[in-house]
């Protein structure tokens, strides 16, 4: 079974991937729930991976005791 199946009336069935253009990239990490912990924005032509490091920075970790 392919992934991306070419469409009624033939086709090659190759997907265009496309390039990164203008724009931004958002990048977040969320809690179980969907709520935002951390994010931030770069641009599109950006190295998505050089931000991994700096957005777990931000995430601030609770640690100890849980109080009522």
């Amino acid at each position: 079974m392919a992934l991306f199946p070419p469409g009624k009336g033939g086709g090659d069935g190759v997907v265009a991937y496309g390039r990164k253009g203008k724009g931004i990239l958002i990048h977040a990490i969320t809690d179980a729930a969907g709520m935002p912990i951390a994010s931030c924005t770069t641009p599109a032509n950006g190295d998505e991976r050089a931000q991994v490091i700096p957005l777990l920075d931000a995430v601030k970790a609770r640690i100890g005791k849980v109080r009522r």
